[in-house]
């Protein structure tokens, strides 16, 4: 791997060194599935400690320093929304502290692998910021939530749960719970929901969880890479933290996790993932997950993997899924498999989620398939903007966010198929989408 990407650090730091690197080498999974094919080697509890050193005690004075430090380096949510932690934080305790944390490794987006990757290799640095996180609001109720089909991820988290109990670790009982293998199953309400008994579905009415989520608790809820990143940041402090990425790069018939500093661009990743990068130069790439945004390669090549300067110009990292497509493929048949998965993942406890996106994916596979025209591209239109913002989680409006930037990026290719001609051919499955089971 070239050096524009994150160097690999020596994997055993010097006495008082802290390894900053979340996981260094890539990590590659198949196009497919939650169990890594290869990548670093596993860290047990004992390797943990020599690379990373023992995790510093976030009780008394030290939980409010960490509240500073998780403030300082900006750290937000990973899971997609990039929401600043330490207003949770701080939500949590102005309400009363203790209550539920909880460490989302159920990773709904289909395409990303990086929690897996975290949670399989760096299991332990995950859970020493789900403690240092509960120690800084006073909770003794620890919970990682994932899939119940990521058995690769569960073995690993339950192994190191017990290495850590082996250990005599004086810290909270830590519970795995799991939820349905299907896409809104680690959207925060949902988690909620499942947690307090119910079905594992976005609530309705919205109570913010930092104030009443689990059991009427305050609670707190951080996908695994920011747990990560607390479990380095309560090691670093603000001045040696480095604010790196973890992007699931999807090309080659895999899924390959890398570890990139800001500072990289998107051409960079692609180009220098080895093996298994696209085979000539792309002609768009979908960015941050299926709710995420089409964005065309000529504008996306130059951008920097950085959040903020994303935000600056209109688009997001997501679920840091970047997947490029080839130039011979036809992106609005990616479009309309990956918002006909959309439709039938939905929680269908609203219109805009049970007709609505129905409707809308009918409408884009009309298109894909060269049978539309301008009244069905008029009604595409409007189905749009009658759903936006009306849905009950904010599961539709990433449908048609992924839906309008493909309008937009693919333009040429629309008004091709309305003349009955697609221009770039139709090389098919080029992202993958499972099957949603029901």
């Amino acid at each position: 791997m070239s050096a524009a990407l994150h160097a690999v650090p020596d994997p055993h730091p010097h006495p008082g060194q802290v390894d900053a690197d979340l996981i260094g080498a890539a990590v590659h999974f198949p196009r497919e599935g939650s169990e890594s094919l290869r990548g670093p080697a596993p860290d047990d509890l004992a390797a943990h400690v020599q690379r990373f050193g023992p995790r510093p005690s976030a009780l008394g004075s030290a939980g409010p320093a960490l509240v500073e430090t998780v403030e300082s380096i900006a750290l937000t949510g990973r899971g997609g929304a990039h929401f600043p932690a330490a207003i949770k934080w701080r939500g949590v305790i102005a309400a009363g502290g203790g209550g539920t944390v909880i460490a989302n490794g159920s990773e709904g987006e289909p395409l990303a692998a990086k929690d897996a990757a975290l949670l399989q290799l760096r299991p332990h640095l995950v859970l020493d910021g789900l403690v240092s996180a509960a120690e800084a609001v006073g909770s003794f109720d620890l919970v990682v939530w994932l899939h119940e089909g990521a058995q690769a991820t569960y073995r690993a988290v339950v192994q190191a749960i017990d290495e850590r109990r082996a250990a005599g670790l004086v810290e909270p009982r830590i519970r795995v719970l799991t939820g349905p293998a299907r896409y809104l199953t680690g959207e925060s309400s949902a988690v909620v929901r499942a947690l307090n008994g119910g079905p594992t579905l976005p609530e309705l009415t919205r109570v913010l969880p930092v104030i009443s989520g689990v059991n009427g608790r305050p609670t707190l809820l951080h996908n695994a890479e920011t747990l990560a990143r607390v479990g380095i940041a309560a090691r670093t402090g603000p001045t040696g933290y480095r604010p790196t990425s973890l992007l699931t790069v999807v090309t080659g018939g895999q899924r390959t996790v890398v570890e990139v500093e800001p500072s990289v661009t998107f051409g960079d990743v692609v180009a220098q993932i080895g093996p298994y990068a696209v085979a000539g130069t792309p002609q768009a790439m979908l960015l941050g997950g299926y709710g995420g945004s089409w964005v065309s390669w000529s504008d996306a090549a130059g951008l920097a993997v950085d959040q903020p300067a994303l935000k600056a110009a209109g688009l997001s990292l997501g679920a840091a899924v970047v997947a490029p497509i080839p130039s011979n493929t036809c992106g609005l048949v990616e479009t309309a498999r990956i918002a006909q998965y959309l439709a039938d993942s939905g929680a269908r406890q609203c219109g805009p989620c049970l007709f609505g996106l129905r409707s809308v994916a009918e409408l884009v596979w009309a298109l894909a398939d060269c049978d539309v025209g301008r009244s069905e591209l008029k009604r595409l239109d409007r189905f749009m903007g009658e759903i936006a913002g009306r849905g009950a989680c904010a599961h539709p409006d990433g449908a048609l966010r992924m839906v309008a930037s493909a309008l937009d990026v693919f333009a040429d290719d629309v008004r091709a198929h309305r003349k009955g001609r697609c221009v770039t051919g139709r090389t098919l499955k080029v992202i993958p989408v499972p099957e949603v089971r029901t």
